[in-house]
């Protein structure tokens, strides 16, 4: 059997609570075509990087849902640990396009919302 690289996959934590999502809403913002990011850093000493993703009933039917949300999930697994600040809360918020975006440009997307990211103060 042919040996696997070393690489293990990043764990995201995520969010969860409503409440955690609510204190996002005056965060700093990014978009791209196929999704908006909104962050916030936390007043907790903990460098965890927490994301949370949102698709609403707008975008289709359930599978269309969770197809997205796969899809969302499978790209900042790949993205978030070498780009996401320490310490900050991010959401991921769904648009129509990114259920048919090539993956690809999902990926650069996703990284360069977040390089502009860092470069946003609050």
């Amino acid at each position: 059997m042919g040996e696997r690289a070393s690489h293990t996959p990043f764990a995201l934590k995520t969010l969860k609570k409503r409440a955690d999502f609510l204190k996002l809403r005056h965060g700093a913002k990014s978009g791209a075509t196929a999704f908006l990011v909104v962050r916030r850093f936390r007043e907790d000493a903990c460098d965890d990087v927490r994301v949370g993703f949102t698709v609403t009933k707008k975008l289709g039917g359930a599978v269309v849902r969770n197809h997205i949300r796969r899809r969302l999930r499978a790209a900042a697994r790949e993205i978030f640990p070498g780009n996401a600040q320490a310490g900050a809360d991010y959401v991921v918020i769904a648009r129509r396009a990114a259920d048919s975006r090539n993956y690809t440009a999902l990926l650069d997307e996703m990284k360069r919302v977040l390089l502009s990211l860092r470069r946003k103060t609050g």
